[in-house]
């Protein structure tokens, strides 16, 4: 709970300097080439010409600077957006080498200034002289912008991973409410309880067996790791068996598992919100109870989770949805697609969609990776 709330707080810190990135950016910007005017300025103070009255050396300055200014300028919107919201080490090197780029065009603009300022062209310096007399400022300018770049692309990664935390530890969190429900725990065992006094006492053993495993997975598993498709799948078996107690004949389940995907990874308790959802509105609303698939499949380089119901589905009257099957597609399978899109990004997804004649399917797709032993930790998460 400590880890949830600390953060908690560190995305809300974050989150004021990622909202606006343009404020530091701009103000960068602005801030540079001030600073670059009041250098150039404080060298022609310290050697100043002797014929300061014939030329307004402080106009041309002016001019030549904001010259600077606007090119740079330009080349930062292109590169990074008028809201300097496009980050990346591609875009990062394109600042510092567009900079330099633009030598021959700030050059020309030396010379310019005097053109229009008093209608002559003076000598043209050679361009290496340029470079280190006045252009040094060009790469320095981009190399400030291309830091500040990296530097709030990592904050946009670090809140990512913040969030992806944040959400693992709520699917978690939500795991254990079966732990602690007092409806979920008197059912099962006032469940056992009747198969002791009926003699039972296999049965009875199995469930206690199953709920002591399902309880040790669900303290033990790290919500930010991904855990092995076996291991998930045995803990939802574990508490689909304790749902059977309550519901008998009620919960038909089946699982169907390609071969050799038992050490494919995925996020830790993925899962459980689609089987909760499945018995929350497919079984428990109907007389005759129903029934839940799941399987899992390679296809290529993707691993395909789907788990059916045939409940009566999402509710098939568009965005004007209502009851419970208007319900069932909102905070578990939301907080499962986040989770998926922070780990995965757009290599994963998942899908919900009715079954024909009735009936609810969710498709999860992401990379296929596979390890033989230990555990891994997510790979937005490392």
């Amino acid at each position: 709970m400590n880890k949830r709330v600390i953060s908690s707080e560190g995305m809300a810190a974050a989150k004021g300097l990622l909202d606006h990135p343009a404020w530091a950016r701009w103000g960068a910007h602005v801030g540079f080439w001030l600073m670059y005017f009041l250098v150039r300025t404080a060298a022609a103070a310290a050697d100043p010409p002797k014929d300061m009255s014939e030329f307004p050396y402080l106009a041309n300055r002016i001019l030549v600077v904001a010259s600077y200014f606007l090119l740079t300028g330009l080349l930062f919107a292109a590169v990074a957006g008028l809201r300097a919201n496009r980050s990346h080490w591609v875009r990062n090197v394109a600042l510092v080498i567009g900079a330099i780029a633009l030598a021959p065009i700030t050059q020309w603009c030396e010379e310019l200034g005097p053109l229009v300022l008093g209608g002559f062209r003076p000598e043209a310096y050679p361009f290496v002289t340029y470079l280190f007399q006045f252009g040094w400022a060009l790469p320095l300018w981009g190399l400030t912008q291309a830091l500040l770049g990296y530097h709030f692309e990592s904050i946009a990664q670090a809140r990512a991973v913040v969030r992806a935390q944040a959400l693992a530890y709520d699917a978690q969190l939500k795991m254990l409410h079966y732990q602690i429900n007092p409806h979920f725990l008197f059912n099962t065992l006032n469940a056992i309880s009747t198969l002791v006094l009926e003699n039972r006492n296999a049965q009875a053993e199995r469930m206690l067996l199953g709920l002591s495993g399902f309880l040790r997975y669900s303290l033990d598993r790290q919500p930010t790791e991904l855990s092995a498709l076996s291991a998930e799948l045995e803990a939802q078996k574990r508490y689909l068996e304790i749902e059977q107690t309550r519901f008998g004949d009620k919960l038909k389940v089946r699982f169907d598992i390609e071969a050799g995907l038992e050490g494919a990874r995925l996020p830790s308790l993925i899962l459980q919100p689609i089987l909760e959802n499945a018995i929350k509105y497919a079984i428990t609303p109907r007389a005759e109870g129903g029934s839940i698939a799941v399987k899992a499949r390679r296809d290529g380089e993707l691993l395909r989770i789907v788990i059916e119901d045939d409940g009566p589905g999402l509710g098939r009257d568009g965005p004007q949805q209502s009851g419970a099957s208007a319900r069932r597609n909102g905070v578990g399978l939301a907080n499962a697609r986040e989770r998926l899109e922070l780990i995965y990004g757009a290599r994963a997804a998942l899908v919900a969609s009715n079954r024909e004649p009735n009936g609810c399917r969710v498709e999860i797709h992401l990379p296929l990776e596979v390890r033989s032993v230990g555990r891994t930790a997510a790979s937005a998460l490392s």
